[in-house]
């Protein structure tokens, strides 16, 4: 157990370092792109985003996790079968949604509300089936507890969009403001591309290696598993769309011109949420390098309560560390990193979101590990309703506008956190109620 624990904390410092340079670097992207764009532009590039996201989840969201978890059960012959068998589901996933996506272009930009988001739409297709055959990838090297080709890849696509963007913008800096705000989504696709080369050099043996198992049988299992996960992101994706398109729209209903509603909309996005998830890099791999340790346990029938809770209160520690420095950073963020005066207050008042926003990671990547998918997809259609209701609801008013948009913002993840956490402990009484049944049990016949 001690050995154990300790090769978790060392992956977990790992990816937490990795991601760390990863989450500095796009930070530090994000800023630069803040201040040669301007917030309206910005406002365009956030609300092109959040189609895209809605576009990749299909082929990066449920398959992987499912790859995660069949491979920390698995032996080496039936890993390759699953490797391959999961990145032949990703292709025939991902051309046929590229296809339809690039057909349906222009209501997807009717839909968002706003013309000027075709170009970044249009140029970040091709990334589709490529972030498909990447995270399944991905989910087989930290099924099999290797972190470090998925940390570097992601370094290494950080790294050629960071380059590429920066170079672009200042070159094509003449450009119209559609055509500009495109050009990040150029530099995400080269990136991809790069990550997806290293990643097929690292997998290259296993993926040429013979397999066992059934495919019949292995498919079937990557379905049920992926299937619900699918839909919760999917959930999760469209809800976070309909909100992207929602909030400049109900701005717009409380007064505000077109071109301010879009400021302040990419202030929101492209600027405030980025700064309060920054500490994601460390939950998100200590999320990452747990999952797969509580589905062996889960497997072998080990008790799980005590890796739960000290997972937990160690992203509750984070998180509210965190909220401390973001408190603190406020203005110095604000006014150099930003140069916008008018996000102090937002960042002041919003920190005590980054604990929430924690513990909704850890929470999310445990009910994936414990076997809880249906259960995500409903919480996930819940809490997103609720924060579109709430938008649709509080944005439009005059006294909160923007505010009101945070609020619902908050008001979903403290939802996802608190059903999450008590399917968590539901599903906790369940798994450890046979072991101590046993244990009960054979002290009774020792006596």
């Amino acid at each position: 157990m001690r050995v154990t624990l300790y090769s978790m904390i060392g992956k977990t410092a790992f990816l937490s370092c990795s991601h760390f340079v990863v989450r500095v670097m796009g930070f530090a992207l994000r800023i630069w792109l803040s201040r040669s764009l301007g917030p309206q532009a910005m406002g365009l590039v956030e609300l092109a985003q959040s189609a895209q996201m809605l576009l990749i989840t299909p082929v990066v969201s449920g398959l992987p996790a499912a790859v995660t978890r069949m491979c920390a059960k698995a032996d080496a012959p039936r890993r390759a079968r699953i490797l391959r068998l999961s990145v032949l589901l990703s292709l025939l996933a991902s051309v046929p949604l590229y296809a339809g996506a690039f057909l349906l272009r222009g209501p997807l930009c009717t839909w968002l509300g706003d013309a000027r988001t075709l170009p970044a739409l249009c140029l970040y297709l091709p990334a589709i089936p490529i972030l498909g055959v990447s995270c399944a990838l991905n989910g087989y090297f930290y099924g099999c507890g290797k972190p470090m080709p998925p940390a570097l890849s992601e370094l290494l696509e950080q790294l050629v969009r960071l380059g590429l963007c920066m170079r672009l913008v200042r070159l094509f800096s003449l450009l119209p403001m559609p055509l500009l705000a495109a050009v990040p989504s150029l530099a995400a696709v080269a990136g991809e591309a790069a990550g997806l080369l290293l990643m097929l050099a690292a997998a290259a043996r296993t993926l040429c290696s013979p397999g066992a198992g059934g495919r019949r049988e292995t498919l079937g299992e990557l379905f049920s598993l992926a299937l619900p996960l699918t839909g919760m992101r999917a959930v999760s994706a469209l809800m976070r769309t309909a909100n992207a398109a929602l909030i400049p729209a109900r701005l717009v209903s409380s007064g505000l011109a077109a071109s301010e509603a879009m400021t302040r909309f990419g202030m929101m996005q492209g600027m405030l949420l980025p700064v309060l998830m920054m500490p994601s890099f460390i939950t998100g791999s200590l999320t990452m390098v747990v999952s797969p340790e509580l589905t062996r346990r889960q497997a072998c029938g080990l008790s799980l309560s005590r890796p739960v809770r000290r997972v937990l209160w160690t992203a509750l520690a984070v998180g509210a560390a965190a909220m401390a420095a973001v408190y603190a950073l406020a203005p110095t963020v604000a006014s150099r990193l930003y140069r916008q005066a008018e996000l102090l207050p937002l960042l002041r008042a919003c920190c005590a979101l980054v604990p929430v926003l924690s513990l909704c990671q850890v929470t999310g990547g445990m009910m994936n590990a414990l076997g809880l998918q249906r259960a995500s997809l409903r919480i996930s259609l819940l809490s997103g309703l609720t924060c579109v209701l709430l938008v649709y609801a509080l944005a439009a008013m005059p006294a909160l506008r923007l505010w009101g948009a945070i609020l619902a913002t908050a008001c979903q993840h403290l939802l996802t956190v608190a059903l999450n956490l008590l399917c968590i402990r539901r599903a906790l009484a369940r798994c450890d109620q046979p072991r101590f049944s046993s244990e009960r049990s054979a002290s009774s016949d020792a006596l």
